[in-house]
């Protein structure tokens, strides 16, 4: 799946505009990389997708 095709689904799903949509998951994007870039352990990009999956995981969930 591309960002187009993502932007698109996240859209469709929650009922907000693409291009709303987009603008979240550029900022999102934004503020992961200054994270990724400001880490110092080695293996924190995985400990990072890993948190970041079981967050979005466990919020699914609630739903």
């Amino acid at each position: 799946m591309n960002k187009r095709e993502v932007i698109s689904s996240v859209a469709a799903r929650s009922g907000v505009s693409p291009a709303a949509c987009e603008k979240v998951i550029n900022a999102f994007e934004d503020v992961f990389n200054e994270e990724l870039e400001n880490s110092t352990w080695k293996g924190s990009l995985f400990d990072k997708v890993y948190k970041l999956i079981t967050f979005l995981g466990e919020k699914r969930n609630k739903k």
